[in-house]
């Protein structure tokens, strides 16, 4: 392909125009070197002059082989204002690195006089204005300072940065890391797509023009893997023809910026790209654990979203008189209380790596076991029930004298295999499980208002129990709507003291429950009155007695040792 007669134009007025431009640029770079090297600066202050020195020397040497009378055709010269754009951008990214560092606080004129040198050679070569719609140079003494420090914090955000220059790429480490950015790098397009691929980005900033494959097929490659829609990629490049910024857009960028830039735009559209990117993860973290949240809205895994069956644990904890309590406080006061307890237990959700599934008025439905498999699920829900009733008192010390009445819970646990997924709509996301697994959890949690007990499980659960969770057997019931007889236990929470009491009073109850469903039931009577002796309150003793004196006065013929609940 020739030389266009619209670039032998250009390229007669970029030859016409670069050389005494870029004389005084050099003027301008030796005298700004000459008055720092005059005084006390650190090694890196003289590194960067010394890389502007050099810097400008090799842009000089370069101009005729960049711009030769006779160019092979438009491609070469297309990538000849490329490479000359970037050689001064080098200059450009050791300029606004000088202007942080305190020893030019004393320079602020030659500051000035140098970026504008610079920015006429960049419009030269660009052959238009680099900023049309501002009077104000690109970059400016007085601001420098003030840019660095106003932008924001990268949260510890970890952006990818794809570009073949090292120069470049040292750039963006000294800008971004003080920021609070972690920086990861790319020599090329192959690169960047293996490290996306398998790494955990929060962002991109990729150049156009590398080897092996420009930044147009890394884009092109993320869209076709779906990468695009989850990690923001901005294309900051040396080229600035408005068809490159257009092709950017249009396969999938999220943002097109021109070098050189200003490092306040470059944070400014940074943060942006990230606080859309937390709005998204936000949507998860209504449900998951932070972590989880950021994996699914990076890379979300379909088949984690899709319905399917996993084994989970499901748990459902009440808050009791709720009806009744709410009554008397009136809806504000209401609100507030319901969201401060709420809050409390969606925390021990959350930490002990829960899935918060729904809230129904007073009734929180958590899950372990999906998305990510979890193999001790029934674990996890166990403690996290332990924690929710461990902060009861401090809950109580608070909300107390407000509410007039203390907040009570019932929770209820069941482990087993259920469909999860997506349970909501395609305009309201809702992860969650279906089936017996949820219903039995619901109806275990009704259980522990019969049963006085603050916390139950299934015998499915407590199967999968590690032998530190002590628990007793208390009861076989058959619950409404499900067939089949359940085993029912209550889990040892709170101090060392009280667990070994626990497991006293768990050996005695069990020998009365093994006794009363023999048909054993003056042997029963007799243990269980020996532990009420000791532990008057105890819920489940006090109901198991109470079965055994309706066996025992043998008033219903149908008796069964199985307790048919007589409600939810």
């Amino acid at each position: 392909m020739s030389l266009s007669s619209e670039d032998s134009i250009l390229l007669k007025k970029i030859r016409t125009e670069i050389v005494p431009a870029s004389e005084i640029l050099e003027q301008r770079i030796t005298e700004f070197s000459s008055a720092i090297s005059g005084q006390q600066s650190s090694d890196q202050t003289q590194a960067d002059v010394g890389k502007m020195v050099a810097g400008i020397a090799e842009f000089r040497e370069m101009i005729d082989t960049w711009f030769p009378e006779k160019p092979d055709d438009s491609v070469q010269l297309r990538s000849s204002r490329h490479d000359s754009r970037n050689k001064l951008n080098h200059l450009f990214g050791a300029i606004q690195l000088l202007q942080i560092a305190p020893e030019v606080a004393d320079h602020v004129e030659l500051v000035t006089s140098l970026c504008e040198a610079l920015e006429d050679n960049l419009k030269i070569i660009s052959q238009q204005p680099t900023e049309p719609s501002s009077s104000r140079p690109l970059f400016s003494a007085e601001s420098a300072k003030e840019e660095t420090a106003g932008s924001q914090s990268g949260e510890d955000a970890i952006i990818l940065v794809a570009d073949d220059d090292p120069e470049n790429r040292e750039i963006y480490a000294r800008l971004l890391e003080p920021n609070g950015f972690e920086c990861h790098f790319a020599e090329n397009g192959r690169i960047a797509v293996e490290k996306i691929e398998n790494g955990d980005f929060d962002a991109v900033l990729l150049d156009i023009q590398m080897p092996e494959m420009d930044g147009f097929e890394v884009l092109s490659r993320l869209r076709e893997t779906g990468q695009l829609r989850q990690t923001p990629v901005i294309v900051v490049t040396g080229l600035q023809e408005e068809q490159d910024a257009v092709r950017c857009i249009e396969i999938g960028a999220e943002d097109f910026l021109s070098r050189p830039i200003r490092p306040a735009l470059l944070m400014a559209r940074l943060n942006a790209s990230l606080e859309k990117k937390r709005l998204r993860e936000q949507v998860f973290e209504q449900h998951f654990t932070r972590e989880l949240a950021r994996e699914l809205a990076r890379n979300p895994d379909p088949m984690k979203m899709q319905a399917r069956k996993a084994q989970v644990s499901v748990l459902f904890c009440d808050i009791r008189r709720f009806s009744t309590i709410s009554e008397r406080l009136g809806p504000t006061q209401t609100i507030d209380w319901l969201s401060g307890v709420m809050g409390e237990f969606s925390t021990s959700v959350i930490d002990h790596g829960g899935v918060l599934v729904d809230y129904t008025g007073d009734e929180l439905m958590a899950m372990w076991g999906a998305p990510n498999e979890q193999p001790n699920h029934a674990e996890l829900a166990c403690k996290a029930a332990i924690e929710i009733l461990d902060k009861l008192p401090a809950i109580n010390e608070k909300w107390g004298p407000i509410v007039d009445a203390e907040t009570l819970v019932g929770v209820g646990i069941n482990s087993g295999e259920a469909l999860v997924g997506n349970i909501g709509t395609h305009k309201k996301f809702k992860y969650g499980p279906l089936g017996t697994v949820v219903n039995l959890a619901s109806r275990v949690q009704g259980a522990t208002k019969y049963l006085k007990t603050p916390l139950l499980i299934t015998g499915n659960t407590r199967e999968q129990l590690p032998d530190d969770l002590m628990s007793r057997r208390l009861c076989q019931v058959r619950v409404q709507n499900i067939r089949c007889p359940v085993d029912l236990y209550q889990v040892a929470s709170g101090s060392s003291n009280s667990q070994s009491h626990f497991f006293s009073l768990s050996r005695s109850y069990e020998k009365a429950l093994t006794h009363f469903e023999k048909g054993e039931y003056q042997h029963a009577s007799a243990i269980l009155g020996d532990v009420l002796v000791v532990t008057p309150n105890d819920g489940p003793s006090l109901q198991l007695m109470s079965r055994v004196v309706e066996a025992m006065l043998g008033q219903d013929e149908d008796f069964s040792t199985i307790w048919e609940l007589p409600g939810k």
